[in-house]
């Protein structure tokens, strides 16, 4: 097969022949089919020229004075595995071979030397040079594509982090993908489902992901910078029969800010703040359901602000709302950190209490009472607050509840207003 120039003219090879008849011979005729041709006299030599020039491949003799063939090949491999070496040789020496083998020398040209099978040998080592660096470039491009890729990207070969964008990289907090092996043993000790647990405690996160994927639709994942979960849609690509798995995260925090905000103001009372009914009926629900499980006790509190109407009707709906506004504040700041405040209905408000008994509650509500007594509301000046209480029995629903600390709140107001009653 003839030589081709222009891949030959790519490449700079290092020469390595002490004789110099052979020497001048093969030089002349490199010369006229390698642009790059660097020459050493020696294995000593070839060596030092080697660490000077970079060259792309290695021709050198075996035998030679200072330092053999296979000596410099051996120094170059430690600088230098991938490069290729091919070895001249008038030796049929079995140990001689073995060593080339054990060096790893790509190709063998005997002596007395055919120029032509040495054109040949190094054309196919430079065929496969630039084969690679093809692939290598192309390598880096996709590289380059994928790191430019807001998405996290991460891909696992036979169970082993090949590979992870710069974006996730960043994210993670670590410099490169090395550093991330470096530090971390297991890549799914980075995964957590909502509840944060980590997905490893359910079985190999690999297979889980890669064989359930609808199981786990979003992730959560765990940055050294950031203490907060973050949540993210993932896809998963498989290639099997590579045992190679690319994996997409998806930020979609900004979608479950919006779900959030969006669950807030449906169940938050537009004026107040506080929970509104909606809300109130699932929260209350659940805490009855617990109650009972576990045969904890649970009360609420219902309370309506005295003579609202004349509020409105002397100082307006503005003013009105305002006192709304004022009561509800006092009560989320008065009450303890697991009970609920949620307005039932126009004046009317509810105090969900867990774990705390008939006679506990009715200390609560006494002490929102004489909180809300002692207050200046603007330009109403005082308000007064009737409270009625009730706790909850086995049987109860959440409408036999209500509906006994409605009966309590009625009593509280035909019994003068201004106080607490219960529905005993």
């Amino acid at each position: 097969m003839p030589a081709k120039p222009d891949l030959l003219a790519s490449i700079t090879l290092l020469y390595v022949e002490d004789d110099p008849d052979i020497r001048v011979q093969m030089v002349k005729f490199l010369s006229r089919r390698i642009q790059h041709l660097v020459i050493a006299e020696n294995g000593r030599d070839g060596l030092d020229k080697f660490l000077a020039h970079h060259p792309d491949i290695v021709v050198t003799d075996i035998m030679m004075p200072e330092m053999d063939g296979l000596q410099m090949a051996k120094a170059v491999r430690e600088k230098n595995r991938d490069i290729p070496i091919v070895v001249m040789t008038a030796h049929n020496d079995d140990e001689y071979f073995i060593k080339s083998i054990d060096l790893g020398i790509d190709r063998y040209v005997l002596k007395p030397t055919n120029p032509k099978f040495l054109i040949e040998a190094v054309e196919k080592c430079a065929q496969l040079l630039v084969s690679k660096r093809q692939q290598e470039e192309a390598n880096r491009y996709v590289r380059f594509l994928l790191d430019a890729q807001p998405n996290f990207l991460m891909v696992i070969t036979g169970g082993y982090v090949e590979y992870i964008n710069q974006a996730f990289l960043d994210f993670l907090g670590f410099s490169s993908v090395d550093h991330f092996r470096e530090r971390v043993d297991n890549a799914g000790n980075l995964l957590f489902t909502a509840e944060g647990k980590n997905i490893d405690e359910e079985g190999c996160w690999l297979n889980l992901l890669v064989k359930n994927p609808e199981r786990f639709p979003i992730i959560y994942l765990k940055s050294q910078l950031l203490e907060n979960l973050v949540p993210f849609a993932l896809k998963t690509n498989s290639l099997y029969e590579q045992d190679r798995h690319l994996f997409s995260f998806i930020d979609i925090t900004y979608i479950e800010n919006e779900k959030r905000q969006l669950e807030t103001q449906a169940f938050t009372d537009a004026l107040t703040g506080v929970c509104n009914r909606a809300r109130l009926q699932g929260v209350l629900e659940g805490e009855l359901h617990r109650s009972r499980r576990h045969n904890l006790p649970i009360s609420i509190i219902l309370g309506d602000i005295d003579h609202f109407k004349r509020v409105n009707d002397t100082y307006g709906h503005q003013v009105g709302d305002d006192v709304l506004k004022k009561f509800a504040r006092l009560l989320r700041e008065n009450v303890r950190a697991e009970d609920i405040v949620a307005r039932w209905g126009g004046e009317e408000f509810m105090v969900v209490s867990p774990l705390s008994d008939i006679k506990a509650t009715g200390l609560l509500a006494e002490k929102l009472r004489r909180i809300i007594e002692s207050e200046t509301f603007p330009r109403v000046g005082k308000v007064t607050c009737s409270f009625g209480i009730s706790q909850a029995r086995r049987e109860d629903s959440i409408r036999t509840l209500t509906e006994r600390a409605d009966k309590a709140l009625y009593k509280a107001k035909t019994n003068g207003r201004n106080r607490v009653e219960n529905d005993a």
